[in-house]
């Protein structure tokens, strides 16, 4: 389907906060209208913190600081018992499941979670549901061009990379692969990240472009969220690449808007308040 098509067909429906996040990153806020004097507002980061956690253990994690999101692992379960999630009222966050149904994801969703992941293996094709969550999917390196045509076609609004062991410190070669990786299709990444990498590589990185950093709460220490939660207020502005943006064809997530994912140029005139970045 053509992608303005498929944006007109779904310009009604309701933008996650994720999705809204993602396509805020790096926007500079527009300066006050009038002559009435007020302070700026605190400019969104250039990429977001994603956090995530086993949702056996949801209640450990409920109060976590310097994440902007949780994504809760395994947690088919809780599509059946959502009580656990009353911890997360109020937090920004989504949950990976595989053998589930359209109730189940209903009860997710009124339970609060905003977005979703289909987990390892063969899930269930119902997690495609049509509805206001984000949806997420998990490569790696090794995806081809016939997948990424489908995940293209497909209400994704965001991918999450694993890259391949041992590309850490990141040289040439495993750039190489990112790259090469995330070229192939016009979506929101994010990337897991096992320790924090220095500001020169963050940089590099945020740059191919990835849009956020996946990290394990449960293997991360308090230390580890203030050194990620610094390198990523720190970074400079995201500046545009050379060819005239960082995909030629913008994504149409499955809110159905035109996202033109990777165009964080920092130009974009943009009227809507961002004050919740703190949730």
């Amino acid at each position: 389907m053509d992608p303005m098509i498929r944006a007109t067909m779904e310009e009604s429906r309701r933008v996650s906060k994720l999705t809204d996040r993602f396509d805020a990153l790096g926007r500079g806020n527009p300066a006050p209208m009038g002559f009435a004097t007020r302070a700026p507002a605190a400019a969104p980061p250039s990429m977001l913190l994603i956090g995530t956690a086993p949702a056996a253990n949801v209640g450990m994690y409920a109060d976590v600081k310097g994440v902007d999101a949780i994504l809760l692992t395994g947690a088919d379960k809780l599509a059946v018992d959502t009580g656990p999630l009353s911890a997360l009222k109020g937090k920004l966050w989504g949950a990976s499941v595989g053998d589930i149904d359209f109730e189940g994801l209903g009860r997710l969703q009124d339970a609060g979670c905003d977005f979703i992941v289909p987990s390892a293996g063969d899930p269930s094709a119902a997690i495609m549901r049509d509805d206001d969550m984000s949806r997420g999917f998990e490569v790696d390196t090794s995806l081809s061009e016939d997948l990424a045509r489908a995940l293209d076609l497909m209400p994704i609004d965001f991918l999450v990379l694993t890259p391949p062991p041992g590309i850490w410190p990141l040289k040439l070669s495993g750039l190489i692969k990112l790259e090469g990786t995330i070229s192939l299709i016009g979506r929101h990444f994010a990337i897991r990240m096992e320790q924090p990498p220095t500001a020169d590589q963050l940089e590099i990185v945020r740059d191919l472009p990835v849009d956020a950093l996946l990290i394990d709460l449960a293997s991360s220490s308090a230390d580890d969220l203030k050194r990620y939660r610094e390198l990523i207020n720190a970074m400079p502005p995201r500046k545009p690449r050379a060819g005239g943006g960082d995909h030629a064809v913008g994504a149409v997530s499955q809110t159905g808007t035109m996202s033109n994912s990777h165009q964080h140029d920092g130009n974009d005139d943009d009227d809507d308040d961002d004050d919740d970045w703190d949730d």
